[in-house]
């Protein structure tokens, strides 16, 4: 009789329940509770990405056969028994317990999880490990008859004379990928605009204007970033592996979007990936192309109002501030940093060594390096080092930061000597330091605090011992001079990256807690390996039985591609690797698009 009645009354319940605010579990609360799920899912994941995915991202990867941001893979006993994650077992997970022992990541890498990060990895597996978020599957494909449409419209409304000037970067093929969430959209447009304007040497922030509803497409203006000089975006061009004209297809609405587009903006490429400029500009040769940086440092300082030998021979904290230090976080010696004030802001050079080299005991010889000067004037040449190369930041006319790598006699380097710094981070795919783009992942902040050895601890007497007092200043006063670096670079990157990452719940989060974007994206862009749907959202295809069908086995096989047939997958690297054409383009090709080859 009671459970008759109660089951009779039960629309009632549900009734008074919505009207109350008190609805029923099985009505609101297990909506609300498959939200608060999906929510935490989603922070989970990009707790995982910020700290785990460098290494671990899939077969053959680094850190096992398994990818960290694939839920599948965590609870997958293939992968390791028992599993990485036991759904609702924190304890249980070895993924959880070599976090929270700070055993992962590796010691060797500064940016670790933080409490909170642990905490969410904990409620997350608690609450049954929830799959992380398939954003893919709400968002539309993204045609590039849409992608074209928008850009040649934009054109079209723009002044003729301004026409020659803009460029447009696209999103649209990362938005595609079934493995994109809309956080990693997110990321990736902040990492456009912190990119862009991290290679300007305008005085003020450009944040890229989106023209298109999805957000993918963003225009560009070369002059704003001074761009328009030297032919700088044939360069561009000439270094892009996705260069593809449609003129052999038989969609005749793609055949005219082309050839309008591209007689519009008077160049072959008017649109570009945005991942792959990311990822490639902020390296070099594109880097140092694009800010326009010198061979040599002595150049740099010339441009920039400053001269350290004068600074060293009449030292006061506001021209010449040093600090020396045993341990640095990109190199395995001791490492000594000065700032000098410079035009637009500071000028930041350090000075760094091989482990063999004899003169680089800093508390034995501060006062160098010892070809400041030229042979037999340097005042302390006994008590001087001798370096093999550094790392220069300096302030850029909109406040973010521009870097130069240097050997020992001030020459531009590309990269730095694995004997001397490494980047624990693989932000370019490897471990070595690439000018630019490993500097501005690990410089996320601007200038990155650290504390002088070398003041109360030098082993130099009279003369030599006031100069090391004179360059190595107090720490509050070089603590005064970091704070307000990092305050000029902190704004500008706020107008860079702020209106991008300020949505939803992180509308009032610290500019200072959001994962750095550029370095995020180009892990993301090497590292993630593609499979047959990612190689067909690349090539701008819904379905990937359309490759299958046109390309075939046989033909797919003399590229080396046919293991896709199978769940095989190509690596980033494998993708747009040249012998004339990049094997994305030899692909294309296939599918009866032409490639564009600038010379």
């Amino acid at each position: 009789m009671v459970r008759r009645r109660l089951r009779g009354m039960w629309p009632l319940v549900i009734l008074a329940g919505l009207l109350s605010g008190t609805a029923p579990r099985t009505a609101r609360g297990d909506a609300k509770d498959q939200e608060g799920a999906a929510a935490l899912a989603r922070q989970a994941r990009g707790v995982l990405k910020q700290f785990c995915f460098r290494c671990h991202h899939g077969e053959s990867s680094e850190g096992g056969d398994f990818d960290m941001l694939k839920q599948p893979d965590l609870l997958s006993k293939d992968v390791r028994d028992p599993p990485l994650v036991v759904a609702g077992k924190p304890a249980e997970s070895y993924l959880f317990e070599r976090i929270a022992k700070n055993q992962m990541p590796p010691k060797n890498i500064k940016e670790r999880p933080a409490d909170a990060d642990k905490e969410l990895i904990r409620r997350w597996i608690e609450a049954g490990a929830p799959p992380f978020p398939d954003d893919a599957t709400r968002r539309s494909f993204i045609t590039l008859v849409s992608v074209l449409s928008a850009a040649r419209d934009h054109m079209r409304n723009a002044d003729a004379t301004d026409r020659p000037f803009l460029r447009f970067f696209t999103l649209h093929t990362l938005a595609n990928n079934p493995s994109v969430t809309d956080d990693d959209l997110r990321s990736a447009r902040a990492a456009l605009s912190k990119a862009i304007n991290s290679l300007s040497r305008k005085p003020r922030i450009v944040v890229p204007q989106a023209i298109d509803q999805t957000r993918t497409l963003f225009a560009v203006d070369l002059r704003d970033f001074d761009w328009d000089r030297g032919s700088l975006w044939f360069t561009v061009e000439r270094a892009y592996p996705y260069g593809l004209k449609y003129d052999g297809l038989a969609d005749e609405t793609l055949r005219r979007l082309d050839r309008d587009l591209s007689d519009l903006a008077g160049c072959d490429l008017p649109v570009i990936r945005a991942d792959w400029f990311v990822a490639t500009a902020t390296r070099p040769p594109l880097y140092h192309s694009l800010l326009h940086i010198p061979e040599n440092a002595s150049l740099l300082e010339q441009e920039l109002s400053v001269d350290i030998a004068a600074n060293f021979l009449q030292p006061r904290p506001d021209r010449i501030a040093r600090a020396g230090f045993a341990r640095s976080g990109v190199s395995g010696q001791n490492r000594m940093v000065e700032r000098h004030d410079a035009q637009f802001g500071a000028y930041w050079k350090s000075y760094d060594f091989k482990p063999t080299n004899g003169r680089s005991n800093l508390a034995r010889f501060p006062l160098g390096p010892l070809n400041l000067f030229p042979e037999g004037r340097h005042p302390f040449p006994n008590q001087s080092f001798s370096h093999d190369g550094g790392e220069i930041i300096f302030n850029l006319p909109n406040g973010l930061q521009g870097y130069l790598l240097v050997n020992g006699k001030n020459g531009r380097i590309d990269v730095g000597p694995i004997a001397v710094v490494g980047d624990a981070l693989k932000t370019a795919g490897t471990p070595e330091i690439v000018a630019g783009l490993s500097c501005m992942a690990c410089h996320k902040h601007g200038t990155i605090a650290f504390q002088d050895e070398i003041r109360k601890n030098s082993a130099v007497f009279g003369e030599a011992e006031e100069q090391v007092r004179r360059l190595y200043p107090e720490k509050p006063v070089m603590d005064r001079l970091l704070q307000q670096d990092s305050d000029r670079f902190l704004a500008a990157l706020e107008k860079a990256v702020g209106p991008f990452l300020r949505e939803g719940a992180d509308k009032q989060k610290a500019i200072r807690e959001f994962p750095e974007p550029i370095g995020e994206l180009a892990r993301f862009y090497r590292l993630n390996y593609l499979d047959l749907k990612a190689i067909a959202s690349e090539l701008d295809l819904e379905d990937p039985q359309v490759i299958v069908r046109q390309v075939g086995e046989t033909k797919l096989k003399r590229l080396g591609l046919d293991g896709l047939l199978r769940g095989g997958v190509v690596g980033r690297q494998e993708w747009e690797a040249t012998s004339g054409l990049s094997l994305m383009q030899e692909l294309a090709r296939e599918l009866r698009l032409t490639p564009i080859m600038i010379r």
